[in-house]
């Protein structure tokens, strides 16, 4: 087969150059499938940027949604007898407190030993062993200590009370050489940890451990079990622990000193706690969701331009890329109802109520003072208004869900928009290599007639010549 190049040397004929102008007309043929290409990968572009404006504002929703924790307080810092801190259960107000007594763990100690790896049960034989039980009001099961033979020194006690991982501590106490103290510490704190020993087994060892609150033996209190006492507002409460969780509610209290006047020993000075409420937390949230809306109506505005042109005129290449697009209209269709729907709130049922409001170009726009004023005075209705029941109701709960909806992975509104046009793509694809298919068909066929006429020419050429040289 002939090149186009060659094509037209044997009958003088210049037929490269039509076939290359037949090959570029039937090219022409590919544009409308390649312009639905383009069209359509724009459209998934498009898609993707929609996506990610939609997930910005239901990150923004999720937060809103969950209200009830940016309802936060804090709390004044200079306090000598307590530290506080607050949860989402505070309530804002003044707190007289004085702290009469902190709460303390009981502490025993055994008499001197001098050697510490010296037994200080009997011998009871081999197999034999003796039982240490250890009883404290507040725990549920009693500690055992078993213990043979070998194991009744004071270390090795010590190790063998520290193994069980109980409500008491067991250590060495050396005051010098010579003097060791078995002591044994109550892990928490009030007389629900005061601790009762019994030894049965070893009258030897009984004498030195056996220890309760009538009957004393030869273990010595050095630190009484006590509960912490404090006023909160002149009402009298008392704690097993420094470490109040409930008085008041929401407010939690490390007591570190008791509140004695030392111009006025015997009495106690109070100390004021001020817990306010933290509206900056609750502002960012607002301000948050405010600036994702308006991001998303900026891409709506980018995604659906318009460029006019005159008539009989192809539409503009800068027209946004979902310009009519059903999909996006019906997403901005629900945004926008959600944004001017009404909730079940008293004084705060809708958006303007709280102090966002419109503007002419459809996006948002908060009134600080208006919001600020919401947030200090009427927490309850705001939070109301924002979280609903948490399923069905209130503004973030609700446009939270549209917007889960919309992003569904399996079967939200965009994932279905962009599976048809995947699916058109795929079809434009197989439809594209066909038309080439028979592009490439038509221009061989182009060649072989070429080629034929180039010969016949040319044969006709030859003849003509011989029959010229006849004549002569």
């Amino acid at each position: 087969m002939a090149s186009i190049s060659s094509l037209g040397a044997g009958s003088g004929m210049e037929l490269g150059p039509i076939l290359d102008k037949l090959q570029a007309a039937e090219q022409k043929r590919l544009v409308p499938l390649t312009e639905q290409q383009t069209s359509y990968k724009g459209k998934l572009t498009a898609f993707g940027t929609l996506k990610s404006s939609l997930e910005k504002l239901e990150t923004a929703s999720e937060s809103l949604k969950k209200f009830d924790k940016l309802n936060t307080t804090t709390v004044s810092d200079k306090h000598d007898a307590f530290t506080a801190s607050t949860d989402s259960k505070a309530t804002p107000g003044n707190y007289s407190i004085t702290v009469e007594q902190l709460a303390q763990a009981q502490s025993l100690h055994t008499e001197k030993v001098s050697n510490i790896k010296a037994l200080q049960g009997e011998s009871l034989g081999e197999g034999k062993t003796r039982t240490i039980t250890i009883t404290q009001p507040g725990e549920k099961k009693p500690m055992k200590i078993v213990l043979t033979d070998e194991q009744t020194s004071i270390i090795e006690i010590k190790d063998a009370i520290n193994k069980q991982e109980g409500n008491v501590s067991a250590s060495i106490m050396k005051a010098k050489d010579g003097e060791n103290n078995l002591v044994l510490t109550a892990k928490k704190a009030g007389t629900e940890s005061v601790m009762t020993i019994k030894v049965e087994g070893d009258n030897k060892l009984s004498q030195l451990l056996d220890y309760s609150s009538e009957k004393k033996g030869k273990l010595t209190e050095a630190v009484k079990a006590q509960n912490a006492h404090l006023t909160v507002n002149n009402i009298s409460i008392e704690r097993q622990t420094n470490h109040i969780t409930d008085a008041p509610e929401g407010i939690i209290l490390d007591l570190k000193k008791t509140t004695e006047d030392k111009d006025k020993p015997g009495k106690h000075k109070p100390e004021m706690l001020v817990v306010s409420r933290d509206i900056e937390p609750m502002k960012e949230a607002i301000k948050n969701w405010v600036d994702a809306y308006n991001e998303l109506q900026t891409t709506f505005d980018s995604l659906t331009k318009y460029k006019p042109v005159k008539q009989g005129e192809e539409p503009s290449k800068d027209n946004g890329a979902l310009l009519g697009d059903s999909t996006l209209r019906g997403i901005q269709n629900q945004l926008r109802s959600q944004i001017f729907s009404s909730q079940a709130v008293n004084d705060i049922p809708t958006l303007n109520k709280l102090g966002i409001k419109q503007k002419f170009d459809g996006k948002l726009e908060i009134d600080n003072e208006k919001l600020e004023k919401n947030l200090k005075e009427k927490p309850a209705n705001v939070k109301a208004f924002f979280m609903g029941d948490g399923k069905e109701t209130g503004f973030a709960t609700q446009t939270h869900k549209l917007l889960k909806d919309a992003l569904d992975s399996h079967e939200g509104t965009l994932v279905t928009a962009t599976n048809g046009i995947n699916k058109r793509l795929k079809t434009l694809e197989r439809q594209v290599d066909r038309t080439k298919d028979n592009i490439n068909q038509t221009i061989e066929r182009y060649k072989r007639q070429f080629s034929q006429l180039d010969k016949m020419v040319s044969s006709l050429k030859q003849t003509s010549n011989f029959l010229l040289q006849q004549m002569r």
